[in-house]
């Protein structure tokens, strides 16, 4: 499997990551996190993030919380000032953005 939800598959990183996004989701939760929302990390990656039972995506940058993307036409994908400058990309991030 992928990712995982089960804490016991979080190493000591992973769960500083998740205590650090939880802290930030407390002190400021992003509007663009709807119902549903649980912890997840990926186990090939080691990325820790919030998702919510509309897929949307919340990682740490830098200290901040923000939304994490993937371009549904081309794959790209990264925070919005990390998507490549190109037309889907670009449509993608003004739908989201909405």
């Amino acid at each position: 499997m992928t990712t995982t939800t089960d804490l016991q598959d979080f190493g000591f990183r992973e769960l500083k990551m998740a205590a650090e996004l939880l802290t930030a989701y407390c002190e400021n939760p992003p509007e663009f996190l709807s119902s549903g929302v649980h912890l997840m990390m990926n186990t090939h990656s080691g990325y820790v993030f919030l998702t919510d039972e509309d897929f949307s995506v919340a990682m740490m940058s830098g200290s901040k919380l923000e939304q994490f993307l993937s371009c549904p036409e081309c794959g790209a994908e990264g925070f919005a000032e990390e998507l490549p400058d190109n037309e889907c990309c670009a449509a993608y991030l003004a739908e989201v953005q909405r």
